[in-house]
């Protein structure tokens, strides 16, 4: 595969679900990611049916959205156990703050010689967070009041995603829908105005790219997106694996699935940052409730090699 980093910069706040109105997250999962996408792909002649064989027959790979910051590209922080220095108990505690890590450094926390404080205190300054007040307003009721929890970027910094692939035509056509979601916005409450960006591909640095591509024999592999095996590959992926899993549900958001709101199957992913021994394919899922059409939750991996034989 051929690989690129795309740099969302984001002209507003931006509300990314965490579970209740008013939670924020400042990470975009690639299932999230992908159903947007959807949306952005029904308004083009092929609809979503050209957007789902594309990543089904493996030629493109998106990852989360993650934080950059300038030149700072951070990837989630590996599942994998530490031995920090013993007795430092302040530094253990600056360990296990830590979310994310710039890629440049990965060598450094493999090898406990971080300095985690300073981490910590870098990525801390990369988003603010705003609890907006709003009013929900009809003719019976009186107004009612609501909060919404919005994420703004701090200048230099926002979220960048990874992307494989195998053809520039299909490079093209994600790069198309993403331009478009720019406009249309991601998250909650786009209505409002949050969620708008405009994108920036880049060429993926050598840090990436040599995790990526196998250059050197790894023992163990991150994964960069929530991540789901098939049930065939299941038990294989779990030897020697060290993981969270993370529950993933939500409304189906389609004006043509159902006359009401529908609640999606609730599944539970691999987290962003757990460790294999095994790669694996992963797959697509329909979380559908069998009504008019699919409900697709994107569960493909993306690999990066962590730790070396």
């Amino acid at each position: 595969m051929k690989y690129k980093l795309l740099k969302m910069y984001f002209h507003t706040g931006v509300h990314i679900g965490n579970g209740m109105l008013t939670d924020g997250n400042s990470v975009i999962y690639a299932d999230t990611l992908f159903s947007a996408l959807c949306h952005e792909a029904l308004l083009l002649p092929d609809g979503v049916g050209r957007l789902y064989q594309v990543f089904q027959q493996g030629r493109l790979r998106i990852s989360d959205a993650m934080p950059y910051v300038r030149d700072n590209y951070y990837v989630p922080r590996p599942m994998i156990v530490i031995q920090s220095e013993e007795g430092d108990s302040k530094k253990k505690k600056a360990f296990k703050k830590l979310k994310y890590i710039p890629i440049q450094k990965m060598d450094q926390y493999v090898k406990a010689k971080l300095d985690a404080e300073k981490e910590v205190d870098e990525y801390s300054g990369f988003a603010a967070y705003e609890m907006r007040t709003g009013a929900n307003i009809t003719r019976e009721d009186d107004a009612k009041p609501f909060h919404v929890g919005v994420c703004h970027f701090k200048e230099g910094c926002g979220l960048y995603v990874c992307i494989g692939y195998t053809e520039e035509d299909d490079l093209e056509y994600l790069l198309t829908l993403f331009e478009s979601l720019g406009f249309t916005g991601i998250g909650g409450k786009k209505s409002a105005g949050l969620g708008k960006f405009s994108i920036m591909p880049e060429n993926c640095p050598n840090e990436f790219c040599d995790r990526f591509d196998n250059q050197h024999s790894y023992d163990t592999y991150m994964s960069l997106s929530l991540t789901l095996p098939k049930e065939d590959e299941m038990e294989a992926v779990c030897e020697g694996a060290n993981y969270l899993l993370k529950k993933r549900s939500g409304f189906v958001a389609s004006n043509t699935y159902s006359l009401e709101f529908q609640k999606k199957k609730t599944i539970y992913m691999f987290d962003s940052g757990s460790i294999f021994r095994h790669q694996f394919e992963g797959d697509i899922y329909d979380v559908s409730n069998k009504n008019s059409h699919p409900v697709y939750r994107y569960a493909y991996p993306f690999f990066m090699g962590v730790t070396e034989v």
